[in-house]
């Protein structure tokens, strides 16, 4: 064959781009690309739909704004209460109030105090004089009431005990910081005592008045809608509040 022959072969190959094999062959990576790219969009706006058509549901927890709780509250010292929280003039902010009478008022004023923010540590911050940790009480007109003073011969350790309503007969009983501890329901009795180990609290004394004091509860919507799918909330009572309280039944 002719060396112009090949020459001219060769040129006409270079300007096809690589011949005829070159021209036959199909960009798989570019079409799948393609393809990949529209299924995710069919799944994402599908999804976005789904969740328009099915907002979840988050429970409201009270005590919310508008509410008007009460609570029986006493501090017991081994073997008998402490005299009731006298009456203080409280900001008007303030969520926790009382008139001397060993009943806490509970009506939330701002956001933070709602649900399981409205907590005894949050009555104590609000309440001059009064302050828990894990191991003590500063109490107004006694100062700092420590456990593990002697008591009946048996050294003491702070507890909180809380019965549902003055009919119940076994409360939820808490070990470590008071402060942790949520009000969650209207008419409850909280007693936050010195006592050595497995010596159960007994109720305050204001428990009895309770039937005297006016309640309310809001008329909010059992449930509020939010449109994310990982968006959830607790309704219930009976949960403990803090991850160094515990919680077992008296009785």
């Amino acid at each position: 064959m002719a060396k112009g022959s090949i020459g001219k072969q060769v040129a006409r190959a270079a300007s096809t781009g690589g011949g005829r094999t070159s021209r036959g062959e199909l960009p798989l990576g570019f079409y799948g690309g393609l393809a990949l790219i529209s299924i995710l969009g069919v799944v994402v706006v599908g999804y976005s739909r789904y969740e328009l058509q099915h907002p979840v549901s988050k429970p409201v927890v009270h005590p919310v704004i508008g509410d008007n709780w009460n609570f029986a509250f006493g501090v017991y010292d081994c073997k008998s209460f402490l005299p009731n929280l006298p009456s203080i003039k409280a900001p008007a902010n303030a969520s926790f109030t009382t008139t001397g009478n060993g009943i806490i008022n509970l009506s939330p004023k701002v956001a933070a105090d709602e649900g399981k923010g409205a907590t005894l540590g949050k009555f104590a911050s609000q309440y001059k004089g009064l302050k828990f940790n894990a191991t003590s009480v500063v109490y107004p007109g006694k100062g700092t009431i420590t456990q593990g003073a002697s008591c009946n011969g048996k050294p003491t350790q702070l507890e909180t005990s809380v019965w549902s309503s003055i009919l119940d007969t076994h409360p939820k009983i808490y070990t470590g910081n008071p402060a942790k501890v949520a009000i969650t329901s209207n008419d409850e009795l909280v007693t936050i005592g010195f006592v050595p180990k497995g010596t159960a609290l007994p109720k305050p004394a204001s428990a009895s008045q309770l039937a005297n004091v006016t309640t309310t509860t809001t008329a909010a919507p059992a449930t509020t809608t939010t449109t994310s799918p990982k968006s959830s909330g607790k309704a219930s009572s009976s949960s403990t509040t803090g991850a160094s309280t515990t919680t077992t039944k008296a009785g």
